[in-house]
């Protein structure tokens, strides 16, 4: 039997199957950040001269000298720190004070109360390793995930002549087409209704998803998410991926479609078939009953990783 006519017949539980078999990799190069920070040099400097000036500070505060110069340097600190200084140690502790650097670089009255509990709280000297700056800059790289899946899988698909589209007209006219969803254009919310004729982000507070496909005459509605490991943050974001799944198409040929990587995937399709013992495992057994549930409601509706994407876009 021709290999593409199975594909197109795969049905939705013998694709989460496949994906149970063919899991995500503990290293996706997508979600990887290797290289050094283009502005490092830039942190660098500014937390010299915010280090320069707390140590200015803290000199002029005990000699008790003039107030004329403490005002001068707090005018030049509270400017400093507007641009290239959220690596350093001061704007580290500024988030340790229930603030944030943005709150304080434009309330002067919390800069200085929060600059003399950090001259009393902490030790000042003038060195600046340039590792512990690229190593904070490391330890926020998750913020730089926001729409990496969603690049990822319009690269997979771009290497198979899929067609970014910014027009429905054109989205509609190609054999194989992307759209992003938007907040303006053709691929707002308001034009997906009136174009698709389906309702979504009703339980979301109008929340849209992120990626249209177009396979011939087959329409999927996609939202990816990325997850590496359990916690309550993930909880929320698993429930509304599957929440996307139990919306019943309006049309035989349109599909909604939840994609997910990142190893928290393979845990939660693995609890399917174990025993459980403890609460997150409880609740992993749960979320995966839903999604079994949903996907035999609805036939045409599709959980998928990484293998099963290209599984199901009949990619190589």
């Amino acid at each position: 039997m021709d290999n593409l006519f199975l594909i197109k017949n795969m049905k939705n539980l013998d694709l989460l199957n496949y994906c149970k078999e063919n899991k995500e990799n503990f290293l996706d190069s997508a979600y990887i950040f290797l290289e050094k920070d283009m502005n490092l040099d830039k942190y660098i400097e500014k937390t010299k001269k915010i280090k320069n000036k707390l140590i200015a500070i803290k000199e002029i505060c005990d000699k008790k000298s003039s107030e004329m110069v403490l005002n001068e340097l707090f005018n030049t600190l509270i400017f400093d720190i507007k641009e290239y200084a959220s690596y350093s140690e001061f704007a580290c502790f500024i988030n340790a004070c229930d603030s944030n650097i943005d709150e304080v670089s434009n309330n002067r009255n919390l800069l200085e109360e929060i600059t003399r509990i950090y001259i009393e709280k902490r030790d000042l000297n003038e060195i600046v390793p340039s590792e512990w700056i690229q190593a904070l800059i490391d330890k926020g790289s998750s913020r730089k995930k926001g729409k990496v899946g969603e690049k990822k899988l319009i690269l997979v698909l771009e290497r198979d002549k899929y067609i970014l589209t910014k027009k429905y007209d054109e989205f509609i006219k190609n054999e194989k087409s992307i759209a992003q969803f938007s907040k303006g254009g053709d691929f707002c919310l308001k034009k997906i209704k009136d174009n698709f004729g389906i309702s979504i982000g009703k339980k979301t507070q109008n929340k849209t998803l992120d990626l249209i496909i177009k396979n011939s005459s087959d329409i999927y509605f996609l939202e990816a998410k990325h997850m590496s490991t359990k916690g309550g943050g993930q909880d929320k974001q698993v429930k509304e991926i599957i929440d996307l799944i139990k919306n019943k198409p309006t049309k035989n040929n349109y599909h909604f479609v939840s994609y997910l990587d990142g190893i928290y995937s393979n845990i939660l399709l693995e609890i399917g078939d174990k025993k459980v013992s403890t609460k997150k495992q409880n609740k992993l057994k749960n979320q995966y009953k839903d999604i079994i549930k949903a996907l035999n409601k609805n036939s045409n509706n599709y959980w998928i990783n990484t293998a099963g994407f290209k599984k199901l876009f009949e990619i190589v």
